[in-house]
């Protein structure tokens, strides 16, 4: 809530979602209020929200490319910018290929087509997961 907090204070926007939504009285609030079902889907934005800033922060090192083979709408929306399912065929740095699906949060003014290039990082807190990076030139 923020009421007798210094105005100036400058906290991350998703952390802040994340506190609101899993800790303290807001978290018991919102265990009691809110669904389930509701809670894991808001909890799996957030999660989604975070991969997608630490790829867009450019932290994070080039681990693969990949190839969009199928790209789908979820209908879901974080500050007016869609969460995709992407089906990818991956081409690692090392040279091993497969395919992934993956959700992820893109931009709206740069949401992958079929056919397009894009750049995967992989997740710091687990390791075998990739985040999407973003479009890379042809």
């Amino acid at each position: 809530m923020g009421w007798f907090s210094r105005k100036n204070k400058q906290e991350d926007a998703i952390a802040k979602a994340d506190k609101v939504m899993n800790k303290g009285l807001t978290g018991m609030m919102m265990k009691g209020l809110v669904s389930k079902e509701h809670r894991e889907a808001i909890n799996q934005s957030i999660h989604s929200a975070k991969q997608a800033q630490l790829g867009a922060s450019g932290s994070l090192p080039l681990t693969a490319t990949a190839v969009v083979v199928a790209a789908t709408d979820t209908g879901k929306l974080i500050n007016f910018d869609p969460i995709v399912i992407l089906v990818l065929d991956v081409t690692e740095t090392n040279g091993t290929t497969y395919q992934r699906t993956l959700e992820t949060l893109v931009s709206k003014m740069q949401i992958p087509r079929v056919g397009d290039r894009v750049g995967l990082g992989q997740n710091p807190a687990n390791p075998s997961e990739l985040i999407y990076m973003g479009l890379l030139p042809s």
